[in-house]
């Protein structure tokens, strides 16, 4: 399931709930049935920004951080999921909250409980964390401000097959693809680190007209190529294109998949 979402802040706080949600369910074995249905955060009421205190190795927060408990509590009146203070359980209260953040945190609880509901499904709290857990949230083309370059040069193939892809093409030409030492150092860093991380493989044809590779990171809304380094402290750049550019005439044109 694919969810088109309009605001950059609001795809952080739903793509990080995820990644909460599918770390807790890894652990588990993915049996959903015995996963902790309430979640520590923390909210920022300059910002809407949330974090969780199960992610954050350093749980260091200003004043202007709020406590919450995000609580999986399905009815048919609030929705799935509600927002508790932690000190008494009790709803929580938004007085201290700017307009702005309070306007992005709850369009963030907002979006989560339409995508938990389904008549079909009733109040079956492990459908629910099954759903949200498999949702993929993607950024609007107005939001991102260009074309999504990788989704439109993205092959679900492998080494050989994008070899062959590439054969003949003029020096440059690249695609993108997802190999297996992506998805192993895409599953490594999701472990260690608090943002939810993605990586992909981009596979070119070089000056020399060979087949070459790099890894792409995401991270925190940036993307750097990965260079041995578990600690991503490379440079990072806003979007792939800016990324991509950092290798001059490397490369050419993307090969666009149909």
């Amino acid at each position: 399931m694919k969810v088109v979402i309009l605001d950059r802040r609001v795809h952080r706080n739903l793509a990080l709930f995820r990644h909460l949600i599918l770390r807790r369910a890894e652990k588990m074995n993915r049996f959903f049935q015995k996963a902790k249905k309430s979640y520590q955060g923390y909210v920022n009421c300059k910002t809407g920004e949330l974090r969780f205190a199960e992610l954050e190795k350093k749980k260091v927060f200003s004043e202007e951080w709020k406590s919450i408990v995000i609580q999986l509590r399905p009815n048919d009146e609030e929705g799935a999921f509600e927002v508790l203070s932690p000190e008494n359980e009790e709803v929580f209260e938004y007085q201290d909250f700017s307009k702005e953040a309070y306007a992005l945190f709850t369009k963030t609880m907002h979006i989560l409980n339409q995508i938990a509901y389904d008549p079909k499904q009733g109040k079956n709290p492990f459908w629910i964390l099954r759903q949200v857990a498999h949702v993929d949230f993607i950024l609007s083309e107005e939001e991102e401000g260009r074309r999504n370059l990788i989704h439109e040069a993205f092959y679900n193939i492998n080494r050989r097959k994008a070899e062959y892809l590439l054969k003949g093409r003029s020096p440059g030409t690249y695609l993108f693809r997802k190999d297996e030492f992506a998805q192993l150092l895409e599953n490594q860093l999701n472990e260690d680190l608090p943002e939810p991380i993605h990586c992909i493989t981009l596979t070119y044809r070089d000056w020399e007209e060979k087949i070459s590779e790099k890894t792409l990171v995401f991270k925190e809304g940036k993307w750097q190529f990965y260079n041995d380094d578990i600690e991503l402290s490379g440079e990072s750049f806003d979007t792939v294109k800016e990324l991509l550019f950092t290798m001059g005439k490397e490369l050419g044109s993307p090969l666009l998949a149909d």
